[in-house]
Order: C-alpha cells, then structure tokens, then sequence
C-alpha cells in the first residue's frame, strides 16, 4: 500500500484494523521509511483469528435462536442456510487473505514506497488535493456501510418486537453479530487502501502525460500561461547505491529546455522514461503483493452480489416485507459499489497508460533530431513490454471487461440458486 503524507489517515485506519503491520517514521527529508513491525505484526495475527472464530460463533448462536437476525435462518430451506454461511465465509477469507498480504509483502510494500517518493520528487502533484481525495475515500465507505449496518440491526429490531418469543434474550442475537461487522469495516479498509493506492498510481501516469505532452507537442513559441502548466520537476538525489536511477535535476534541463530545445529534450525524454520505468514497476508489485487479496475480493463481491439478489428474489415472492426488501437492494448497491472500488482504479492506470505510448507515437512523427529520435524509440519500445493491467495472482484480469463477466455470472448461479430452493420447496 502507499504510504505517504497525502494517504496518512487510510494507513493509521489501515494499521489500526490489522491491515498495514508495519512501524512508520518520517525522515529529515520529510519522506516515510517504512519498517517492519513484530508487535504489529502478532497484533494482526491475533485481531484477525479471534475476529474470524467470533464471527462462527455468532453465527451458530443466530442459527439456533428462537428469533434470528438472518433472514435465512428464519427459513426451514437448506439452500438458504448454505449461502448464508458462504456469504460470511467469503468475507472471513477476504479479511484474511488482505491481512497475509500485509504481512507477507513487507518488501514490495517498502520498494513501492520507496519508488512512489522519488517519482514524487521529481514530478510533483497537488498533494492538498490528493490529501482531501483519500480522506473522502476513506469516509464514503465507512459511512455507507455504517448506515448499512444500523438499516440491518434496525429491521430486525422491529421483527423481534413482533415476534416477542418468551425465554428469548433477543439483544444477544445482535451483540453476537458484532465481530462480523467489524470483519466489515476491515474488509471496507481493504478496498479503501488498494483503490488510493491504484489510483495515486494512475494519477502519476497523468502528470507523466500531460509532462510530455506540454514539453514535446506544444507549438515552439509558448507563451507564459503554458509553461506554467507543466508540472513542477524537481531534482531527484539517490542515497542508495541500489535505488532506482531518478536522480538528475530536472529543474536545470526544463529552465533551459527553451534556451537550448535540441540539446536538452532528448535529456528531458530519458529521464521521463525512468519516471515511467519506475511507475511501471510500482503497478508490478501493487498486483504481486495485493494479487491474492484481490482475488478474494471479487470473488466475494460476486458472492454477495449473488446472495444478496437471491434473498431479494425469495423476499418478494414469499414475505413482501418493503422495508427488507429496500434493505436487500442498499447491499446490492453497497457490494456493486464495491465491486467499481476494485475494478475502475485499475482500468484508469491502464487508460492512461495506454495514452503514453499515443503521445510517444506523436512524438516520433514530429522530430528530425536524430538523438531525440533514438531516446523516443527506446521510450517506445519501453512501453511494449509495459504490462498496463492488473490481474489477481495471474488468474483474473482486472479492468472494464470483468464486469461484464461477473454481471452475467451473476445471472447464470442466480438462476441455479433459485432452481435448488425450488427442490427444497
């Protein structure tokens, strides 16, 4: 995950919930070193596991309660009680699996850093604004499943009071039901810390673009206000022997980019193309060490999805209850959501990736300068061994195309889980 000023608040939530079990501390510089933690790391283990064994108990305590807070446990239908335990299950191995990549991908976590902070120095964002985006990121979430959430216990409130079984402790139905919930927030964290960090990712890509666009495509004679919309480039000094090669002044070579055009562009051009080398590597161990995380994390968005409209289904054939019925469609929409979290930050790293090597193409067609046209034919052949899309463990792509295989999936196991009750009667 990035770890940087901007995306502070989602690291401390992150490492609060057992997600990032790692010790943080800020350099003279004013740049994060990341180090590994055993504390946190024990502290992680153990979080997850009684989390994870709570959740199984409470769900057994809700199956055999006279009043149950499932609506499936309410129903005498075997095949409602199988995709009621698949649908806490999946969430217990999200949990998990995003928790084993915290601990386990210690060292791509630290080079990522380490490789986010020099292209960082080098091209400079509007941190004040990526600063609001993550804190936006990270509420959005929290809030809508927390409105899910009170929905949930709410609903079932007012069946229990309708219900009044004597003997029955109703209240311990819900408290039970805590763990799961907070097995909730930390797969929400999970979703938050790997779409900051995809999109922090593809938002580098964009500054990349609009740098050489405005450096190479502009017309000769530019006046002020356009040289004032290139991204600051500021010089970049390794302290490692073994830290990638961003390390010649880009203020110097800019300052006299108009002074001198051919002598200092294919400069200019060589050292974009380690900023693209490096971000391209950055996407590499974004998808090797959050690869197995994400894999679970669609394969419960597909779960839930199938679930949730499954229980929608037998909600309006059978019960027609409005206020569960609106409670099913805000999970539709909730994991649907989730779902985009995943998929469309990862599709705009490839969006603009793509628009590099259109530029790079522009480029080629516009130079006669025989240096500059051997740097932007390596920066072209760079950029076709650029693998631009995420994928999960190397099974699933990630990007706009899944959806429409998961959507229809959706459909295909909706209609078995349907056929399956229908046995059952």
């Amino acid at each position: 995950m990035e770890i940087s000023p901007s995306s502070r608040c989602i690291y401390i939530v992150s490492k609060i919930l057992g997600l990032a079990p790692f010790s943080v501390k800020k350099s003279d510089k004013g740049t994060y070193v990341v180090e590994k933690s055993i504390p946190f790391i024990i502290y992680a283990l153990v979080f997850t596991t009684a989390m994870s064994f709570l959740t199984y108990r409470g769900l057994l305590f809700d199956a055999n309660s006279k009043i149950p807070l499932r609506q499936s446990f309410r129903q005498n239908s075997i095949t409602s009680k199988a995709v009621t335990s698949m649908d806490v299950s999946v969430i217990v191995m999200a949990v998990t699996a995003g928790v084993l990549c915290g601990i386990f991908g210690f060292n791509p976590t630290k080079e990522l850093n380490m490789r986010l902070q020099k292209v960082d120095a080098s091209i400079n964002g509007n941190r004040k604004r990526e600063t609001i985006k993550s804190i936006i990121l990270l509420i959005l979430p929290v809030l809508s499943i927390t409105t899910l959430m009170c929905f949930d216990i709410w609903s079932w409130l007012s069946f229990a009071t309708k219900e009044k079984v004597d003997g029955e402790n109703a209240d311990l139905n819900a408290l039970w039901y805590i763990p799961f919930y907070g097995l909730y927030y930390i797969l929400t964290c999970l979703h938050v810390s790997f779409a900051n960090t995809a999109l922090s990712l593809s938002r580098r890509f964009k500054t990349l673009n609009v740098t050489l666009r405005m450096s190479f495509l502009t017309p000769g004679s530019k006046n002020e206000n356009q040289v004032k919309n290139i991204p600051k480039i500021t010089p970049v000094i390794p302290s490692k022997s073994n830290e990638p090669p961003l390390q010649i002044s880009f203020t110097k070579i800019t300052s006299e980019l108009y002074q001198n055009p051919e002598k200092n562009k294919s400069l200019l051009l060589k050292l974009l193309a380690e900023c693209h080398d490096s971000l391209a590597k950055c996407v590499d161990l974004v998808s090797s060490s959050y690869g197995m995380a994400v894999l679970f994390i669609l394969l419960s968005c597909f779960l839930h999805l199938v679930a949730t409209s499954y229980f929608l289904f037998m909600e309006l054939l059978i019960e027609k209850t409005g206020g569960v019925m609106w409670l099913q469609i805000l999970w539709i929409t909730f994991h649907a959501c989730r779902l985009l979290m995943v998929v469309e930050p990862c599709h705009r790293i490839s969006a603009e990736s793509s628009k590099t090597i259109h530029i790079i193409c522009e480029i080629e067609r516009g130079i006669h300068d025989s240096i500059l046209a051997e740097e932007v034919k390596k920066f072209w052949q760079q950029q076709l061994v650029f693998k631009d899309r995420f994928s999960a463990c190397g099974l699933v792509l990630v990007d706009r195309s899944l959806l429409t295989s998961i959507f229809s999936a959706i459909a295909t196991y909706l209609v078995i889980i349907i056929q399956f009750q229908k046995s059952d009667g």
